[in-house]
């Protein structure tokens, strides 16, 4: 088993700068202590959120030495001199939205207390050096160790989703259509945990997004991850009609036992073809689909519309069956 699987790899890179950063500040005679702090917390998910993100922690870093500095030459190490570092630190941060940098800042205000001893702004230069090291030295870890790179755990995401989609879609269906109560009285929940891997999902694909411009391997894959981004919004999609399913009321059904096990039958084959447990045939599947569509017309025809609320049960557990089959034919036919 790989080592970035057991310790994963932000670790393993938050590790190899924070070396980095003490080799580095040791080679120049600094104290390591606040490069390193900020080497650890400038590790992000993507290249592109470390450079943003130490952006705005450099100047917060330095407002933080500064009123350590200033406090401390005028309050001597006092009770008051960490109070109003603290607080003059946090309350300045915020006003000039450096929120990305306000617990560093925060942090470095407070532990410049302990350690200046002599030269002030001797000591404020150091800082904003060692600040310098901390920043550079993870974002260039983040950029070429261990690249962030999620195509892998998005097809893995897409494909469990897609599985899970189809279990559910039977399963909602079944219950409406012959139980009439839930077998499953989690199922609610099962399918709000989908909507979790869907964001999650998504999120990973703008994170990909975000560091195509700066990885050239990965600028190549960029269709790809086009395509992802796709299928994510197509399965959201389906969450979203087989939730409406879910959500139906426990109502006796209008139609023959024979229309159910033929409405249900085809339920299953495009449950089923969605998880890939069957292949897309699209002459197989346009004709299943053209036969749905003429159910649907068939329910509209009888349908009792008097209500003008509520549509009627059959009608709208075809709707959403309709609605799902055409996205997961958009899934398996985009380009």
């Amino acid at each position: 088993m790989k080592v970035q699987t057991i310790i994963g790899n932000r670790v393993i890179k938050t590790g190899i700068a924070v070396f980095f950063t003490a080799l580095i500040c040791k080679w120049f005679d600094f104290p390591p202590t606040f490069a390193v702090i900020t080497a650890i917390v400038t590790i992000e998910p993507t290249v592109t959120d470390s450079i943003k993100k130490g952006i705005v922690r450099f100047p917060a870093s330095a407002i933080g030495a500064a009123y350590a500095v200033i406090f401390l030459a005028l309050f001597g190490n006092s009770s008051f001199t960490y109070m109003l570092a603290a607080v003059l630190t946090i309350f300045t941060c915020f006003r000039l939205n450096l929120h990305a940098g306000l617990l560093v800042a925060t942090l470095t205000a407070i532990a410049m207390i302990e350690v200046v001893e002599d030269s002030y702004f001797l000591s404020f230069l150091i800082r904003l050096a060692t600040t310098t090291i901390g920043l550079s030295v993870s974002t260039l870890v983040n950029m070429f160790v261990f690249p962030p790179n999620y195509h892998h755990s998005i097809h893995k995401q897409t494909e469990s989703i897609r599985k899970k989609l189809s279990n559910h879609m039977k399963r909602c269906y079944y219950e409406l259509i012959f139980t009439k109560i839930p077998l499953d009285l989690g199922m609610n929940e099962k399918v709000g945990t989908v909507y979790k891997e869907l964001e999650n999902a998504a999120l990973l694909s703008l994170y990909q997004k975000k560091d195509l411009k700066y990885h050239h391997i990965l600028e190549k894959r960029e269709n790809e991850l086009t395509r992802l981004r796709r299928q994510i919004h197509y399965l959201r999609t389906i969450q979203y009609h087989v939730t409406n399913i879910a959500e139906q009321p426990s109502k006796e059904l209008e139609w023959s036992l024979e229309k159910q096990k033929y409405v249900f039958e085809n339920v299953c084959y495009f449950a089923n073809v969605l998880s890939e447990k069957l292949v897309f045939e699209e002459d197989e599947w346009k004709n299943k689909r053209t036969q749905l569509h003429q159910i649907f017309q068939e329910t509209l025809r009888s349908a009792q519309l008097d209500s003008p609320e509520k549509l009627p049960i059959e009608l709208v557990a075809i709707y959403e069956l309709i609605s799902i089959v055409e996205i997961i034919e958009d899934y398996f036919t985009m380009e």
